[in-house]
C-alpha cells in the first residue's frame, strides 16, 4: 500500500479559518518562518480591500496562516489537527527544495489538499533545487517539486495523473527573490494585480520620505538623509520595474508553457497587449541593460505568441522591435556570448515572420543572418549544447528557404547536416526530438520535389514515430498537430504512389485530429486551416477512388471551413490562394451538371483576382502554381464543350503557371504540365512530360487517367490500374 493509501477519509471541507496552510519539510523551517512573517505582517491597501476579484472580496489581512512546526515519520498519519487545518484553509503553499521533494510528510499534505479544494488554490515557493530536474537523468536529486505538485491527482486520489506545470515564487537570488517572490504569492492569494501591491509599498516609502523631511529641522542633516533616501527610493524603484517586468515575462514565458499544449494562447492576447503599451512608453535610449533585456525577451515572446496564433504581419512587427534592442544590447558588450545569443533569436524571429507573409527577400537574410551569429556562438564555446542546437535550428530554416525558392538539392544538404546536429543532441536532451522530427518533414518535401515519393513517405514516417512517442502525446496538442501533419502527409504521399487504400486510412486519421483541435480551439487560424486542407485530402481520396457522393460531402464541409479561414485571416494572402485554389480544383472535377456553369464562374473570378498571380520572389512558388494550374485545369475541362476559347485560354493559364519548374521531377508538378500540354494539343511535349514520370515512382490517379488518354490518343496500351500499387 502506498504512503497515499494510508490517508484516512477527508471530513467535510468548513469555511475556511486559515488565510493558507505552509506545507515545508522541517529542513526549510527557517524559509517556512519567514515566510509566514511576511505574509501574516502584510497589509493590503485600503483601496483595494473589498474589491471584488476571482478569488472573492480583498481582504485587509491574510492572517492567520498555519504552519505546522512537527513533522511525522514516514509511516505515521496525517494528524487530526492537520487535516483539519488544511480543510480550513483556503490556500496550500508549498515551500519546494529538494528536501520538500523527498518528503513524505508534505506530499501527503497536498494530496490531502487536493482532495479538499481541487488543483487549483495550491501555490508554490521554490526555496532551493531545480523544478523539473527529475525529467533529467543524473539531476533527480537536485528536484524540488514533490510528486503531487508535478502530478494531478487520480480519481482514486492518486499522485499519477496528467503531468502539471506549476507556476511557481522563486524565491532564490537567480530566481524572483525573497521580497519578491512574497509578493507574488500573496498577489495569487487575494486576487489583485502584483503592480498594485508593488505600487503600494512605494507610495509608502515616499510617504515616510515626506515624513522625514517635514520633521527635520537640521538642514544638512536633511539633505543628506534625502539624498540617500532618495537614491534608495530610485534603486526601489528600478527594483519595482524590474519586478513588473519579471511578471510581464513569467505570465508570457511560464503561463504560455502551461496553455500552448492544451491550446489556449488567447488567454495571452489581452496581457500582451498591456505589455507592448508599457514597453511602448518606454524610451530604450535610456534603459539599463537589465531592462533592456526584458524588454527585448517580452517582445520575444509576445511576437512568439502571435506566430502561433496566425498573426505574421503583427508577429513580424513586435519581432522587428525585439530586434533593434537585441542589437542595442549586443553594441554594449559584443563579446558576451548570451547577448549574442538574444540578438540571434531576434533575427530568427525576424526571419521566420517574413516568411510566413511571403517576404523572401527579408527572410532569406534575415535567416543567413541567424546562421551567422549562431556559428560565432559555438566558435566562442565548441563544447555548448545549446549553441550546437543553434547551428542544427539555422540549418533547418535555411534549408526550409531553400525548399521554397526550388533548390532540394542544397536543402536536403543543409536539412542532412541539421538532422546528424540533433540526433547527437536528442542522446542527452529528449526535447530537441520535436525539432528533429520537423526537419524529418521538410526532407519529405526535398525529396517529394526530386520525385522520391518513397524515400519522402520513409521520412515521414519516421517524423510520425517521433511525434507518437513524446511524452504525454494523448494531451500535448503540439505532438497531436505535428502527428496530424505528418498523417496528411503519408496520406498525399501514399495517393502519388498510387495506393488510394492506405492514403484513404491515413487521410482520414488525419482529419479526424484535426477536428479535434479545432474544434477545442476555434480561434485557433492554424488548426482550422489544417481542419479544411484535411478535409480536402479525404475528397481528394474518395474522389480518385470514384465515391464521389461521399467525395462531394466533404468538399461541402471543407469549402464552409475555408471560408471561415479566409474571412478571419487576412494576414497570409498565400495560405488563402492556396485554399482557395484547392477547394476549386476539386469542385471542377466533383461538379454534377447543373453546378458546372456556377463553378466555372468561380473558378474565373479567382483565376482574374491579382492575389492569385505568383511573382517571382514568392515563397513555395512551385507548389502554390501546382494548386493555381490545377484550378485553371478544371476551368478548361468545364468550358470545354460551350467555350473553347475559354477552354484554350485556361489551359495556357495552367501551362504559363508550371513552365518555370517544368525541370523539376516532381510528379505533382508535370502531370497537370502534361495535361496542358495535352488539351493544348502538343501531344509531343506532353509525351516527353509522361517518359520523365515513368522513370520515377509517381502514381497518382490523376496521372495515370492522363497516361491513359495520352497513350489512346498516339494508338498506344494503357498503363497499369493505380490500386495496384506503385511502378519503379
Amino acid at each position: 500500500m502506498s504512503a497515499e493509501d494510508s490517508l484516512p477519509a477527508s471530513p467535510p471541507a468548513p469555511s475556511p479559518r486559515y488565510g493558507a496552510f505552509i506545507s515545508y519539510s522541517h529542513h526549510d523551517k527557517l524559509v517556512a518562518r519567514r515566510l509566514q512573517r511576511q505574509l501574516e505582517t502584510y497589509r493590503v491597501p485600503k483601496r483595494l480591500v473589498g474589491r471584488a476579484t476571482p478569488q472573492g472580496p480583498v481582504p485587509a489581512r491574510l492572517s492567520p496562516l498555519f504552519r505546522d512546526r512537527d513533522e511525522l515519520n514516514a509511516g505515521a498519519d496525517l494528524k487530526a489537527s492537520v487535516q483539519e487545518a488544511l480543510a480550513a484553509s483556503r490556500w496550500l503553499i508549498v515551500v519546494c527544495s529538494p528536501d520538500a521533494a523527498r518528503s513524505p510528510w508534505v506530499n501527503r499534505e497536498i494530496i490531502e489538499f487536493k482532495r479538499l479544494h481541487g488543483e487549483g488554490r495550491v501555490l508554490a515557493l521554490i526555496a532551493a533545487g531545480e523544478p523539473f530536474a527529475s525529467n533529467t537523468p543524473g539531476r533527480e536529486a537536485s528536484e524540488c517539486f514533490p510528486p503531487a505538485l508535478r502530478f494531478a491527482l487520480t480519481a482514486d486520489g492518486r499522485a499519477e495523473g496528467e503531468a502539471l506545470e506549476p507556476i511557481a515564487a522563486d524565491q532564490r537570488a537567480e530566481g524572483d527573490g525573497p521580497r519578491r517572490a512574497a509578493l507574488k504569492l500573496l498577489a495569487g492569494m487575494v486576487g489583485v494585480g502584483f503592480d498594485d501591491l508593488v505600487q503600494r509599498d512605494t507610495q509608502r516609502r515616499l510617504r515616510w520620505l515626506a515624513g522625514i523631511a517635514s520633521a527635520s529641522a537640521v538642514g544638512v542633516v536633511v539633505f543628506a538623509l534625502m539624498a540617500v533616501l532618495a537614491v534608495r527610493a530610485r534603486n526601489e524603484a528600478q527594483h519595482q520595474r524590474a519586478q513588473a517586468e519579471g511578471l510581464i515575462e513569467f505570465m508570457l514565458g511560464d503561463l504560455r508553457k502551461k496553455l500552448e499544449p492544451v491550446g489556449r494562447l488567447e488567454v495571452l492576447d489581452s496581457v500582451g497587449e498591456k505589455a507592448l503599451a508599457y514597453y511602448g512608453a518606454q524610451d530604450a535610449e535610456v534603459l539599463d541593460s537589465t531592462a533592456l533585456g526584458h524588454r527585448s525577451r517580452a517582445m520575444h515572446l509576445i511576437g512568439e505568441i502571435r506566430q502561433l496564433r496566425g498573426n505574421a504581419a503583427q508577429a513580424q512587427e513586435v519581432f522587428e522591435r525585439a530586434a533593434q534592442t537585441t542589437a542595442q544590447l549586443l553594441a554594449q558588450a559584443p563579446g558576451d556570448s548570451q547577448r549574442l545569443f538574444e540578438h540571434a533569436q531576434s533575427v530568427f524571429w525576424v526571419g521566420q515572420a517574413a516568411w510566413k507573409r511571403g517576404d523572401v527577400r527579408t527572410a532569406e537574410a534575415r535567416l543567413t543572418e541567424y546562421r551567422t551569429l549562431s556559428e560565432q556562438l559555438l566558435r566562442i564555446d565548441p563544447s555548448n549544447l545549446d549553441w550546437r542546437a543553434e547551428v542544427a535550428f539555422a540549418h533547418v530554416n535555411l534549408g526550409t528557404v531553400l525548399l521554397g525558392t526550388n533548390r532540394p538539392g542544397p536543402a536536403l544538404e543543409s536539412l542532412q547536416a541539421a538532422r546528424d546536429l540533433l540526433q547527437q543532441i536528442a542522446q542527452s536532451r529528449p526535447a530537441v526530438r520535436f525539432e528533429l522530427a520537423q526537419a524529418l518533414g521538410w526532407r519529405a518535401i526535398g525529396y517529394e520535389m526530386l520525385g522520391d515519393y518513397e524515400r519522402a513517405l520513409a521520412e515521414q514516417r519516421e517524423k510520425l514515430a517521433l511525434f507518437r512517442g513524446m511524452p504525454d502525446v494523448d494531451r500535448n496538442k503540439t505532438a497531436q498537430r505535428g502527428i496530424q501533419n505528418a498523417l496528411n502527409a503519408t496520406s498525399q504521399y501514399q495517393l502519388a504512389l498510387g495506393r488510394p487504400t492506405e492514403a484513404t486510412e491515413d487521410a482520414a486519421a488525419s482529419l479526424r485530429i484535426a477536428d479535434r483541435l479545432s474544434n477545442e480551439d476555434p480561434a485557433n487560424l492554424f488548426w482550422k486551416g489544417d481542419a479544411c486542407f484535411a478535409r480536402l485530402r479525404v475528397a481528394e481520396v474518395l474522389l480518385a477512388r470514384q465515391r464521389l457522393a461521399e467525395a462531394r460531402g466533404e468538399w461541402a464541409q471543407a469549402s464552409e471551413c475555408g471560408a471561415q479561414v479566409r474571412s478571419t485571416n487576412s494576414s497570409n494572402p498565400l495560405y488563402a490562394v492556396r485554399l482557395r485554389a484547392r477547394e476549386l480544383a476539386l469542385a471542377a472535377q466533383l461538379a454534377e451538371p447543373k453546378d458546372r456553369s456556377a463553378v466555372a464562374v468561380r473558378i474565373d473570378s479567382f483565376l482574374n483576382d491579382p492575389a492569385a498571380r505568383l511573382g517571382a520572389g514568392t515563397p513555395d512558388r512551385a507548389k502554390h502554381a501546382v494548386f493555381v494550374a490545377q484550378a485553371a485545369l478544371g476551368l478548361g475541362e468545364l468550358r470545354a464543350e460551350g467555350d473553347p476559347d475559354a477552354a484554350r485560354a485556361a489551359w495556357r493559364r495552367a501551362a504559363d503557371e508550371l513552365a518555370p519548374f517544368a525541370d523539376m521531377a516532381d510528379g505533382a508538378i508535370l502531370t497537370p504540365l502534361a495535361w496542358a500540354k495535352f488539351r493544348l494539343g502538343d501531344l509531343a511535349a506532353a509525351h516527353a512530360l509522361a517518359e520523365r514520370i515513368e522513370r520515377s515512382t509517381y502514381r497518382h490517379p490523376a496521372y495515370v487517367e492522363f497516361a491513359n488518354k495520352l497513350r489512346a490518343a498516339r494508338g498506344g496500351s494503357a498503363v497499369s490500374n493505380p490500386s495496384s500499387g506503385a511502378r519503379s
